[in-house]
């Protein structure tokens, strides 16, 4: 019944998906000419001829450094005495052989050119600002754009002097970029099986971008070869990846060896001491969620990986279990003031603001401003402790509880993503159980994350910087602005998989010091890594899939497609309801909330600014009108891109929340959706319509939405029942 309701609501999905709207091929184009500025390009000597280095080469470098190199970069002194360089922007043009267009194109193309150069930029660590498009400048950098059947090329000049050209094959942008996730997801509702339904979506993407960059079909056709050669090989090649999986693997080997050394047994003997039964277990694993703030793959991780032998000890379910887990990480750190994600989420749409009159400083200030309207987070984060708090549950989750409680914490036919290799690890018989073996490397862990955060973070805003001599650093405390400028600046300069890594490596070592003190031989801990490690291949090979989705989705600009179809033609009262939607459905689709952030939050600002100044109801005045409605649609976004996160199998903090609670994944998305669809619900019908369309205040929005969900859960949760009673003396 539940997996028939599950394909009926997606077939409905898909239905209005193919059903939307075309969008003109051109327009399409403009908004991905931002995508040529991490493409390697030629420098151009003034008569538009290649320029030549001393080897009679030609001299090559990706886009967007032959434009940072350019004279178009200035430099000026602020009022702090600090130089600042920038690059000013000139005009341009934009040509199509395609067809004529009734858009304003070159706004399109250059506002897409400042995303695209901001991103690549910003991953090369450039340190030079790019303001928005706002007006040109007749000193700066003039950019013709053009686009063909088969290529897309710019050409870069000051004044009428060329000095940059890019061109790269043009992938054409349709309603057939849908297909790689919908094929996925289908799949995997159909047939529980990820892995061959995540393999299929690969495949599929792949022949299309075959099919859209002009290969016709054959026998010989070789989609199947670039899923190997292409896709796989560009993720195994991806520094980033590599370091998640490295964290994942010594963070999961580090609990192994902590279990076996008696570590999370005096943990669970601890917390056994306050939590008795399965709902105060899950009361704990909840309390837990909400202390590790700073970071949503940690959190997932750690909150997971330590729980789960306290929750199958107290018979609570693991996809209750992953529940809590996936749905207290991104919540908590996406409106935690202290997070890696505060900065990040600032970025997207900070520099877009002077399209609303507001200066690109106030950034910090707006996103403050957007925390009354995180309706999706707030009542989410409270939704799963009145839950574990009533120990009440319904549909799939309240049937998976039950089945839980009479010793089955997975169902019949599930395939958890770490096997019992990895959970049945148990003590060591002769080592007595303390929790100290355990707190202590997860402490380190935690601590030199956050060291080196703030160490990388601080020098990467200029607070510290390399000096000579003793101790090797110069302090600035005025360089990062204000104190939480300077907070957030630093949480996301530091930032990234490197620290995590690190951190669980050093944790493992840690671990182990540990457990050979505890009297652990060498053998018995590569055992416990080796179990844990090798428990979890399967779970790997789903987050490579999940992530190779993903890229066959960028190349085919899936989210593209989605942005520019959905955005048109909305009036402003159900503009945010739409904006948190089409967030949900780009993060559904591709499986990343960061990238649906970034694709639709510099759209958002101008436009949301601009239909609430010219629709301003009466008595309000249309400055201040439009400010609050794009406070609202910026928070409205957020909450719908980790929405989509939360509900969809190919994202990757949804598998690593299965992987930390050992769960089918399948089941875990399965179980969860219905939950955060209620949430979502309640958000929009009591949060953002009535703030929006009566101009009530968001307090009471949260009070009222927190007030429906309460009732929902009272008026038909049901409790699970209670472990059979020989758990309970076990665990006492």
């Amino acid at each position: 019944m539940i997996r028939a309701l599950s394909l009926l609501v997606f077939a409905g999905l898909v239905a209005a998906l193919l059903l939307l709207p075309g969008v003109s091929p051109t327009y399409l184009a403009a908004m991905r000419a931002g995508d040529l500025m991490a493409v390697e390009g030629e420098a151009l000597a003034p008569d538009g001829t290649a320029l030549l280095d001393e080897n009679d080469e030609v001299v090559r470098a990706p886009f967007w450094e032959l434009l940072l190199q350019s004279d178009a970069v200035a430099t000026e002194v602020g009022e702090d005495g600090r130089e600042r360089k920038f690059l000013r922007l000139g005009g341009g043009d934009y040509r199509s052989t395609l067809e004529a267009t009734d858009i304003n194109s070159l706004d399109v193309v250059m506002k897409s050119v400042v995303r695209g150069l901001r991103a690549a930029a910003g991953d090369g660590g450039s340190k030079v600002d790019i303001p928005p498009f706002k007006k040109t400048d007749p000193e700066g950098v003039n950019l013709a754009f053009r686009v063909n059947e088969d290529t897309s090329s710019m050409t870069a000049a000051i004044g009428r002097t060329p000095f940059a050209r890019v061109e790269a094959p043009r992938i054409a942008v349709s309603q057939l970029s849908l297909l790689p996730p919908l094929v996925a997801i289908f799949l995997a509702i159909l047939f529980r099986r990820p892995v061959i339904a995540l393999f299929a979506g690969v495949l599929v993407g792949s022949f299309l971008v075959r099919r859209a960059s002009g290969a016709t079909f054959a026998l010989t056709d070789n989609s199947l070869v670039n899923v190997f050669d292409v896709y796989l090989a560009g993720e195994l090649r991806d520094r980033g990846r590599t370091e998640i999986i490295l964290f994942v693997l010594f963070m999961l080997a580090m609990v192994g060896v902590i279990t076996r050394a008696g570590g999370i047994r005096g943990v669970m003997n601890r917390i056994a001491a306050l939590a008795r039964n399965a709902r105060q277990t899950q009361i704990a694993t909840w309390l837990m969620g909400l202390t590790v703030f700073f970071d949503d793959y940690a959190n997932t991780i750690l909150v997971g990986s330590t729980m789960r032998p306290l929750a199958d000890r107290f018979k609570v379910a693991r996809e209750k279990l992953a529940y809590i887990v996936d749905s207290t990480a991104a919540p908590v750190a996406g409106v935690s003031l202290l997070s890696t994600w505060i900065a990040f989420e600032v970025s997207t749409f900070s520099a877009q603001l002077p399209d609303a009159g507001l200066p690109a400083s106030d950034g910090y200030a707006v996103f403050i401003q957007t925390l009354p309207f995180r309706f999706y987070c707030w009542l989410t984060l409270f939704f799963v402790g009145l839950n574990v708090f009533l120990g009440r549950d319904f549909g799939p989750m309240l049937k998976a509880e039950k089945r839980a409680r009479s010793g089955k914490v997975l169902r019949d036919g599930a395939t958890p993503l770490v096997g019992k290799a990895a959970t049945e690890i148990e003590a060591q018989d002769d080592i007595e159980p303390r929790a100290a073996t355990a707190l202590v490397p997860l402490a380190v862990f935690v601590l030199t994350v956050l060291g080196m955060i703030v160490w990388n973070g601080a020098m990467g805003v200029g607070i510290l910087a390399p000096a000579a001599g003793f101790p090797g650093v110069s302090l600035d405390l005025g360089a990062g602005g204000g104190f939480l400028e300077a907070a957030t600046g630093i949480l996301f300069a530091g930032s990234g998989n490197t620290p995590l890594m690190v951190g669980a490596m050093a944790g493992f070592v840690v671990a182990g010091a540990f457990a050979l003190r505890r009297g652990l031989s060498g053998r018995e801990i590569l055992r416990a890594s080796a179990n844990s490690v090798r428990a979890m291949l399967i779970a790997l090979v789903i987050l490579y899939l999940a992530w190779m989705v993903g890229r066959t989705c960028s190349v085919l600009g899936t989210a593209t497609y989605l942005a520019a179809t959905l955005t048109n033609a909305i009036p402003y009262v159900v503009l945010p309801i739409a904006l948190f939607l089409l967030a949900g459905i780009i993060a559904f689709s591709t499986g990343s909330s960061w990238s649906t952030m970034t694709i639709l939050l510099p759209l958002v600002v101008g436009l949301s600014y601009e239909m609430g100044v010219n629709s301003t109801p009466a008595g309000v005045e249309g400055h201040v009108f439009g400010l609050s409605l794009m406070v609202i649609c910026i928070g409205a976004v957020l909450e719908g891109a980790i929405f989509g996160d939360h509900c969809s199998p190919i994202s990757d903090t949804t598998v690593m929340s299965s992987i930390a609670c050992a769960c089918d994944h399948i089941d875990h998305v399965r179980t969860q959706a219905p939950y955060a669809i209620l949430t979502m619900s309640v958000a929009l019908v009591v949060g953002y319509f009535p703030v929006t369309f009566l101009q009530i205040s968001p307090w009471i929005a949260l009070a009222a939405g927190a007030a429906v969900l309460a009732a929902v859960l009272v008026l038909r949760g049901k409790r699970a029942g209670v472990a059979p009673a020989t758990v309970a003396t076990e665990a006492g």
